[in-house]
C-alpha cells in the first residue's frame, strides 16, 4: 500500500516537473512602450498700454478733442503680473482706467494689447459685467454696448427712458483667436452721459475670458 502511495506521488511530481519543464523551455521576450505627456500652457492678459486720451462727445456722435486738458483727467495702467513657465513671458491680469473731474458728454478710451504668453492657441470668449458695484448703478450689455442705468423698474435690463449714466465699448470688439507669443491690439471707451450726478463716484468691472483653441 505504502508502495503505491509512493508510485503515485513520484507520477504527480514527475507531471509538475515536466509541465514546468515545458513552460520553461519555451523562449520569450518582451517589449516595453514608455511615454511622457509634457503638456502646454494657456496664459491670457494684458502686455501694454499704448496710449489713453479724452475729448468730448457731441450730439451728432463726433468727438472732439479735450478743450481744456487740465480740467479732466485719465489715467490707466496694469498690475497683478502673471509670468508663464514655458515661455517666460509676463502679462498682467488687471487694467485700470480711473477718470478724475469728470463731467457730462466726457469721453476717455484706453488703448491696449491683449496677449497669449501660453504655448497653446486660446479664443477670446466672453465679455463679462460684473453689476455689484455698490454704486447705484446697474450694467446691462446693449447690442456691444455696455449701459450703466438707474434700474428704476428694478427690472434688471435697461428699457427706454431709465436714466443713463454711463456707456462703455470697445473698438473694435475683439472675439476670435490668438496665437501663441502673439497680441492683438483693441480699445476700451467710456462715454460719461448727462445724468450723471455731481460729487460721485461709479464703479464697474469687466472680465474678459478666454478658453483653450478647440480645433
Amino acid at each position: 500500500m505504502e508502495t503505491k502511495k509512493t508510485m503515485a506521488t513520484f507520477a504527480v511530481l514527475m507531471v509538475a516537473l515536466a509541465v514546468a519543464g515545458f513552460v520553461y523551455a519555451h523562449w520569450s521576450d518582451v517589449l516595453y512602450i514608455n511615454g511622457e505627456v509634457k503638456m502646454g500652457s494657456l496664459t491670457f492678459g494684458f502686455t501694454n498700454i499704448t496710449g489713453c486720451g479724452e475729448g468730448k462727445m457731441l450730439l451728432n456722435g463726433t468727438v472732439i478733442p479735450e478743450p481744456k486738458p487740465w480740467v479732466c483727467n485719465t489715467t490707466c495702467w496694469l498690475e497683478t503680473n502673471e509670468t508663464d513657465v514655458h515661455t517666460n513671458k509676463t502679462v498682467y491680469k488687471k487694467m485700470w482706467v480711473i477718470i478724475d473731474n469728470a463731467y457730462p458728454e466726457y469721453l476717455a478710451w484706453c488703448n491696449f494689447t491683449l496677449d497669449n504668453a501660453g504655448t497653446i492657441p486660446l479664443d477670446v470668449t466672453m465679455y463679462c459685467v460684473l453689476v455689484n458695484t455698490t454704486d447705484g448703478l446697474t450694467y446691462n450689455w446693449n447690442d456691444s454696448k455696455i449701459i450703466g442705468y438707474k434700474d428704476l423698474d428694478l427690472s434688471g435690463n435697461w428699457t427706454v427712458g431709465e436714466p443713463v449714466v454711463i456707456n462703455i465699448w470697445f473698438y473694435p470688439f475683439f472675439f476670435g483667436q490668438i496665437d501663441p507669443c502673439h497680441e492683438t491690439p483693441t480699445s476700451i471707451l467710456i462715454h460719461i452721459k448727462e445724468d450723471a450726478e455731481e460729487c460721485h463716484t461709479y464703479k464697474f468691472e469687466i472680465s474678459i475670458k478666454a478658453s483653450q483653441w478647440d480645433p
